[in-house]
């Protein structure tokens, strides 16, 4: 056989070592789709599918007692398990640590930020040695359309965990072994509401305790509304132990997802724990404390019917000004913000709460903004710390503006950069126009000339631009819970 100039002599024309080489790839290619096929997270997800998501996979091994989740450097990525054993832990209502289950060869972590926000708080533990398979998520998201079943199966274990993890952050249940939760997530009868829907009752018998899966709710007592919950929270626990109609009602403030555990099974879970009814009974006179005392200040009852309409409880933080260190003429929180930004993106001389002037700013909605649930390039993104970002893929269509119901995003012009203004391309667009015989679509690409715009918290910088500047320490940021201790 002829040897091609400067060949080996192969009809590939490739020397042996990169025939190798190639041999090498295809085989760990294979070797990858063997243990994806595997995997129990994974199941009904059809081998071409499978083959795609293993072009995204990275092999890492943690040493035992390393952490996998609850850092941010690793939080941005899907974990499948090979070997080894992974605890999983998460924070319930009341800060504490919770341990949800071991995940062994099979199981997977991290999924939660593809389909919501409600694991920010997770962290995993690496129980011994592990081997595990890396997968970016901002790679999974792109692809999510191209693999469908994968998607669905991810989707499957989220579900799953979204009801183990309600379960594990009330405080009330989040004693029970994982065992005793996983056999009482079982029990569970999941139910949507809309925001504005009454979910219960005022007066009416009930034969459920419900658990908040994901949303906010108001509790109303007549034309009063006497608290809100979210995530994590429950409701109906008082007509259940007294055998009476429920004392209030209870509506969506968001798109909410409960966890109704029927009554009988309810019965039965106390009476197999005497403690968690003595818990439930301080719950109740907690409440109702709580709602008596809301009844005889009219004023709190007020701010906090305010606090709901304004969508002040939505988020996890505010940022207040102490009106009496502040001049009436002093401006420079909104001037320092406009300068970093281009426009002030917060006003003051917003409602007056507990004595503190809550300035008018995008709340960072926790659950279900409507800016994002609208926008058509899912531009906005969660950030590590909770902020509602949004990011570079906004093309400034501006649908999220009349969907904020706190006028709290604007529309915004981009600079007016073009690559025409160089001499140099000018020179060459009108030698490459000289050699075209018919027109042709410009060669500068198209860009957005408009952005949405809001509130932040200045993100990606090492300050808050507007509490930073304030001469007199007035404007500081607090936690909404420090305002409504509800």
């Amino acid at each position: 056989m002829a040897k091609r100039p400067g060949g080996t002599g192969t009809t590939s024309g490739r020397s042996p070592a990169a025939q190798a080489r190639t041999e090498q790839q295809n085989a760990r290619r294979q070797e990858r789709l063997a243990l994806l096929e595997s995997l129990d997270c994974l199941r009904g997800a059809p081998p071409g599918e499978l083959a795609r998501l293993s072009e995204y996979c990275t092999f890492r091994a943690f040493q035992a007692g390393a952490t996998v989740l609850g850092q941010q450097r690793h939080d941005r990525f899907l974990f499948l398990v090979l070997r080894g054993t992974l605890e999983l832990h998460l924070r319930d209502k009341d800060g504490c640590e919770v341990l949800m289950g071991v995940l062994g060869r099979g199981d997977c972590c991290g999924e939660g930020p593809l389909f919501g926000e409600f694991f920010r708080r997770m962290s995993a533990l690496a129980q011994s040695d592990c081997y595990l398979l890396q997968v970016p998520l901002n790679e999974l998201r792109n692809a999510q359309a191209a693999m469908p079943m994968v998607n669905t199966a991810l989707r499957r274990v989220y579900k799953q965990r979204m009801i183990e993890a309600t379960l594990a952050r009330v405080p009330l249940l989040s004693q029970l072994l994982p065992m005793e939760r996983l056999a009482l997530a079982a029990l569970l009868r999941p139910a949507n509401f809309a925001p504005g829907e009454l979910i219960m009752q005022e007066g009416s018998n009930t034969d459920a305790l419900y658990l908040i899966e994901s949303g906010h709710v108001t509790v109303e007592q007549g034309e009063l509304t006497i608290a809100t919950l979210g995530e994590g929270d429950f409701f109906g626990e008082i007509a259940l132990l007294t055998n009476q109609p429920h004392r209030a009602g209870v509506r969506a403030l968001t798109t909410t997802t409960v966890l109704a555990l029927p009554g009988e099974q309810f019965h039965e879970l106390i009476a197999s724990r005497p403690d968690l009814e003595a818990q439930l009974r301080s719950v109740i006179e907690q409440r109702m404390q709580a709602t008596v005392a809301l009844s005889s200040d009219t004023n709190r009852g007020r701010e906090l019917e305010f606090a709901v309409q304004r969508g002040l409880l939505r988020g996890a933080y505010l940022l207040v000004r102490t009106p009496s260190l502040c001049s009436s003429d002093c401006r420079y929180c909104e001037d320092a913000c406009a300068a970093r930004h281009g426009r002030a993106r917060l006003k003051l001389n917003g409602a007056e709460i507990n004595g503190l002037e809550v300035a008018d700013a995008c709340r960072q909605c926790s659950v279900g903004p409507e800016c994002a649930e609208v926008c058509p390039e899912a531009a906005f993104e969660r950030t590590e710390t909770g902020v509602l970002l949004i990011t570079e893929r906004c093309t400034g269509c501006g649908e999220c503006i009349p969907a904020c119901p706190y006028d709290a995003v604007a529309r915004v012009s981009l600079p007016t950069l073009s690559i025409a203004q160089n001499p140099f391309w000018n020179v060459l667009h009108h030698a490459i126009e000289k050699l075209r015989r018919h027109p042709a679509i410009p060669l500068e690409p198209t860009r957005p000339t408009h952005r949405a715009d809001k509130c932040d918290f200045c993100y990606g910088y090492d300050d808050i631009a507007c509490i930073d500047h304030c001469p007199t320490d007035a404007l500081r940021m607090v936690s909404v819970e420090e305002i409504f201790p509800l």
